[in-house]
């Protein structure tokens, strides 16, 4: 009776792994959802681990029933290399997009004989604290590489406000200096950034095989421009983030006979507290004028030699030894740069960018469906100093 117990094990174990080529399949491929092929041998394999688990667990009974001890103790031993296959999760990292998709999948009732009117699945992480930063960021978002995952949604982290250095020689036997970091801690929560489609006939999805992926892409995109925007414009009041323009404690640079100028300025602000900035964000108008700006009244020549795959390459203006990276966003304000180390603030992330599907209430009456975004961040600011405000108008 124990070996045929171990042989609906490695059947379990089998199908499990063969339940997760196909997700691994999907991931290599960085597609977002499965084909319906896969989907169809994806719920297969769903109900016979399922049917294997009813026929292991009535196994056991009658192995008890029988005489035998702990059966499945007893399989523990003889079944350790299969340990990793526990839950429904067949070894699977829950972390990967696989475990997530499998996960969603089996959620939505995949391979059970029930109607489902509803569900969700997430895609691919957008906001996923593991990231790796860009050589050169294209947008705004791409610069908030120090992030953390939030196991509730209220979190306190402690914001540096005070760095005062004052280390120096000292004789012996005679008292160290004291320098001074003051530290205070700040408390907050993760806020909702969501938004709903219209609805749409079902029948979308059937006669057009791109209009899904089309309306995905939108919502997400739409649901992280609303991020970049709280991230700078954040007023921090009801369920507002508090952004970079309204922290306390940025370092505020006056205009100063230009732009270059005032950009130059900005840097050695920065370098002058012991900051490295590492990106000048910019509104696209202020990039333009940037880029087009002349030698003198009717110069022909461009004054500055402009910005090479991303990056400042006018040392004069902007530090080629710091090969500070350009990110335009129309998120930043006309007539304001922000030249920062974005390593002083930290996306805490509660919750990824998910994309909800309903078909229920109202919508079946008319065979509609709906979408639904969201994501559940919070942003802490951890040395607002480190954030050069640059006023680019007179």
């Amino acid at each position: 009776m124990l070996d045929r117990l171990k042989q609906l094990q490695e059947l379990r174990a089998n199908a499990v792994t063969a339940r997760k080529a196909i997700t691994d399949k999907v991931q290599r491929e960085s597609r977002a959802k499965l084909t319906n092929a896969e989907t169809a041998t994806f719920a297969k394999l769903t109900a016979k681990v399922k049917d294997l688990d009813a026929q292991i667990a009535d196994h056991k009974d009658e192995m008890r029933r029988a005489g035998y001890g702990d059966p499945l103790a007893e399989f523990v031993a003889a079944a350790s290399a299969r340990a990793a296959y526990v839950a429904d999760g067949g070894g699977m990292d829950r972390t990967s997009w696989a475990a997530r998709a499998a996960t969603s999948l089996a959620a939505l009732g995949v391979g059970e004989n029930r109607g489902v009117v509803s569900g969700s699945i997430n895609a691919p992480a957008l906001v996923s604290p593991a990231v790796t930063p860009k050589s050169r960021p294209e947008r705004l978002i791409d610069l908030l590489v120090n992030r953390m995952t939030l196991d509730y949604s209220n979190f306190e982290y402690l914001r540096q406000t005070l760095r005062g250095n004052n280390a120096a020689p000292v004789a012996d036997l005679a008292t160290k200096p004291t320098s001074v970091f003051t530290l205070t801690p700040v408390a907050d929560r993760a806020r909702v950034i969501a938004h709903l489609s219209e609805s749409y006939p079902v029948r979308y999805v059937q006669d057009y095989a791109d209009v899904i992926q089309f309306l995905e892409v939108e919502m997400a995109e739409g649901v992280l421009a609303a991020l970049e925007s709280q991230v700078i414009n954040g007023s921090g009041t009801g369920e507002n983030l508090t952004g970079v323009l309204n922290v306390s404690g940025t370092t505020q640079v006056a205009f100063a006979t230009d732009v270059p100028t005032t950009l130059r300025k900005s840097i050695t602000a920065l370098q002058n507290i012991g900051v490295r900035p590492n990106a000048i964000c910019l509104n696209p108008s202020d990039a333009e004028d940037l880029d087009l700006l002349k030698e003198g009244a009717g110069g022909v020549g461009f004054l500055l030699d402009g910005f090479q795959n991303g990056t400042a390459a006018s040392g004069n203006v902007l530090g080629d030894s710091a090969m500070i990276n350009r990110v335009i966003s129309p998120s930043v304000p006309a007539g304001q740069a922000i030249v920062a180390d974005w390593n002083a603030i930290r996306l805490y992330v509660r919750e990824d960018l998910r994309i909800d599907v309903d078909v229920s209430g109202t919508l079946f009456d008319t065979n509609a469906a709906k979408m639904r975004a969201e994501m559940r961040v919070g942003l802490g600011h951890l040395h607002p100093a480190s954030f050069a405000i640059a006023d680019l108008t007179a």
